[in-house]
């Protein structure tokens, strides 16, 4: 485990047991249902012999409140330290 007390996986989300892989919250990356998700297909899709991958940047990030508020991809500061240009939005909470 790593220093969190995460179980570490390589890019094909095997551990270094022997025939054990991990996903989802007990690996490192975001406690979402939606990663965990994706990561369990594309570990099934590996594991039939197809090819499966997770594109980590298109997972959304979901907060259940009201009003519920979501993102997806880069961050505004990922984006500024990149280089890369960017649209910005704000939404104003209150009525």
């Amino acid at each position: 485990t790593d220093k969190r007390g995460r179980i570490e996986v390589d890019a094909s989300l095997k551990t270094s047991a022997d025939g054990i892989y991990a996903i989802g919250d007990v690996i490192a990356g975001p406690m979402l249902a939606h990663k965990a998700m994706e990561e369990g297909v594309a570990l099934a899709e590996r594991l039939a012999g197809h090819y499966g991958a997770v594109n980590y940047d298109v997972i959304p990030g979901v907060v259940y409140t009201s009003p519920e508020v979501a993102s997806v991809g880069k961050t505004e500061e990922q984006l500024k330290e990149a280089g890369i240009e960017y649209n910005s939005g704000k939404f104003p909470f209150t009525a």
